[in-house]
């Protein structure tokens, strides 16, 4: 249990204040920043020229946790790029969920943001917490079932993002049944999977970015450098699947 309590912690840390990756681009290859379909309502809101409503869902990683300033966190480095690349587009960034929440725990909180300001795109980043727990994964797939029923009958798309890779999440959970759920998902109409977790990998076997190995005095750099490079990989990812050229 301590084994677990440890590495949940290590899990959540935030990013933060975020600033430019110093020395290592954020440049990917194509397969990490190119969905399998076209975000259509994305596409259409930005061929409108916005409002981009964009609803992020998830637990600490996503929405910043343990006293550090929220903003910092890789959906509002996302948000940053997205504006960099149209600035003619108004995007509209709203961040939900929070430290140590599963999809189930999430699912309300997507139904009652979606019913009051419909999103054209839903960040839907889940499954670390439910590795950790040892939860039912056919039952986060049922509820993200049900979330990406409510995202699209309001007119949007669902583009999950997937556990964050650790040395210390490899060794303790066994994250494949989740991912194999979250693909499923992912196969269905109005829906699509950010592939975080082989994404972060191979920063990590790049030597590229590497929290868990940096030095108590580094780590806050290189969670910042983590946060941008994800936010800019992530904007990438949904130009492309909206059919916009990124910068």
């Amino acid at each position: 249990m301590r084994c677990l309590a440890v590495l949940f912690l290590l899990l959540a840390l935030p990013a933060v204040a975020a600033g430019a990756p110093d020395s290592q681009p954020c440049d990917v290859a194509a397969q990490f920043v190119t969905p399998q379909k076209p975000l259509e309502p994305l596409k259409a809101a930005i061929a409108a020229g916005g409002p981009v409503e964009i609803l992020a869902v998830g637990s600490g990683a996503t929405t910043g946790a343990n006293g550090v300033q929220p903003d910092s966190a890789f959906p509002y480095r996302m948000l940053d790029a997205l504006r960099a690349a149209l600035p003619q587009v108004a995007f509209d960034l709203t961040v939900r969920g929070g430290r140590g929440m599963t999809a189930e725990e999430m699912l309300p909180l997507v139904k009652a943001q979606v019913e009051h300001t419909p999103a054209k795109l839903v960040l839907w980043q889940t499954g670390t917490v439910e590795a950790i727990r040892g939860l039912r994964p056919a039952r986060m797939r049922q509820v993200l079932r049900q979330g990406l029923d409510v995202i699209h009958a309001a007119g949007g798309s669902l583009v999950l993002l997937d556990p964050q890779f650790t040395r210390a999440l490899r060794a303790n959970t066994d994250v494949e049944p989740y991912e194999t759920e979250l693909q499923q998902v992912a196969a269905l109409p109005g829906a699509a999977l950010f592939h975080r977790f082989e994404l972060t990998r191979y920063w990590v076997l790049q030597d590229r970015i590497d929290p868990e190995r940096a030095t108590k005095d580094a780590r806050e750099a290189e969670l910042a450098r983590l946060n941008v490079c994800l936010g800019q990989a992530l904007a990438r990812y949904l130009l492309n699947g909206a059919g916009v050229a990124a910068p």
